[in-house]
C-alpha cells in the first residue's frame, strides 16, 4: 500500500514516486551473472597488462531507459554455438531486464568453444 506524502498527506501514484536508475557497470555486471545461468556457458579468467579479458564479458550501451548489449561467452568443445548464443541472448533479455528494471533491447552474442568438457571427458 502507498504511504501519505508528508506534505499533503496524499497518497502517490506509483509513476510519481520516482524512478530507477541503473548505470551501465551495475547492468554489465547483471548481464554477466545472467549469462552464466545458462547451461554450458562457462566463467574463463585472463587478464593482460590489467586488462580483463575473461568471460562472460558484457559491453553495455544504456541510453535512457534501454540498453544494448554485446556479449562474449565461452562454452567447452563439444558445443553447438548457435543454440547457446540464443540461449543466451534469451536468458539475457529476459532475466536480466527483470533484475535490472532496464529494458534490454538486443543483445549480440559472440560463443567462443575451446577445450574439452571436462564431464564429457571420463
Amino acid at each position: 500500500m502507498a504511504e501519505p506524502t508528508e506534505v499533503t498527506g496524499e497518497v502517490a501514484v506509483p509513476e510519481a514516486r520516482g524512478q530507477l536508475s541503473v548505470r551501465a557497470h551495475a547492468l554489465q555486471h547483471i548481464v554477466e551473472s545472467v549469462a552464466l545461468e545458462v547451461p554450458r556457458v562457462r566463467r574463463t579468467i585472463g587478464a593482460l597488462a590489467g586488462v580483463r579479458s575473461g568471460t562472460p564479458h558484457a559491453s553495455v550501451h544504456v541510453r535512457g531507459t534501454t540498453a544494448r548489449v554485446s556479449l562474449d561467452v565461452a562454452v567447452a568443445w563439444p558445443a553447438r554455438a548457435s543454440e547457446i548464443a540464443a540461449q543466451v541472448r534469451d536468458t539475457v533479455l529476459d532475466r536480466a531486464s527483470e533484475l535490472s528494471g532496464v529494458r534490454i533491447t538486443a543483445v549480440d552474442v559472440t560463443v567462443t568453444v575451446s577445450g574439452i568438457d571436462e564431464r564429457r571427458a571420463s
